[in-house]
């Protein structure tokens, strides 16, 4: 449904905007579809947490998740309904576990963790959004290597629960961008590996 709502704004826009290509139409296309189904998916899960009692911390982890995910990248959902499935467990399994499990510190392991998977895997594209350059994989590994800094000392500076809920929802983040989710998930890597 919402592929065909998406499919009727592209073709106005194609209709009413002249000097559009049928290449540009599509990324239009793919930009519109995300956009709207990444705000849909924020959405529910905001809802959601209001209704929990838990919306200051789904915040932090659905920006924290957002912010990684656009410089580290990683495996995505095969349908939508598997991609908010997945995007609820990560948001919530982070905010009840942080919030049941107070450890002082656990963050320096975690961040260790992912900082390694980072370096590794990161960034992490897709055959459908490729990493068509050197110098842009290599911008997104500067760029997500010095967000991974800054939510680590972040992390030092605000309550435990919120400091675990940063690192822990890190470390999913660069978890998805490992072989082997690729492999679970099976999905591809595109552009330049």
């Amino acid at each position: 449904m919402l592929s065909k709502i998406v499919k009727k704004i592209t073709d106005e826009i194609v209709m009413n905007v002249p000097g559009i290509t049928e290449e540009k139409a599509e990324q239009i296309d793919y930009g519109l579809y995300v956009a709207f189904s990444d705000s849909l998916k924020l959405i529910a899960v905001l809802i959601t947490a209001l209704f929990l009692g838990k919306f200051e911390y789904t915040v932090v982890a659905a920006v924290v998740f957002a912010l990684n995910k656009s410089y580290l990248g990683g495996a995505h959902a095969k349908t939508q309904v598997g991609c908010l499935i997945s995007y609820f467990v990560f948001i919530f399994s982070s905010v009840y576990i942080c919030e049941s499990v107070d450890v002082l510190y656990i963050n320096i392991f975690l961040f260790i963790v992912s900082g390694i998977l980072a370096a590794l895997f990161a960034p992490a594209d897709l055959v459908t959004k490729p990493i068509i350059s050197e110098r842009k994989k290599k911008e997104l590994k500067i760029k997500g290597s010095l967000l991974l800094l800054l939510l680590f000392l972040v992390s030092f500076f605000v309550p435990v629960v919120y400091s675990n809920i940063i690192s822990l929802i890190t470390l999913i983040s660069t978890i998805n961008t490992t072989p082997l989710v690729y492999k679970l998930t099976k999905n591809k890597r595109g552009g330049i590996i």
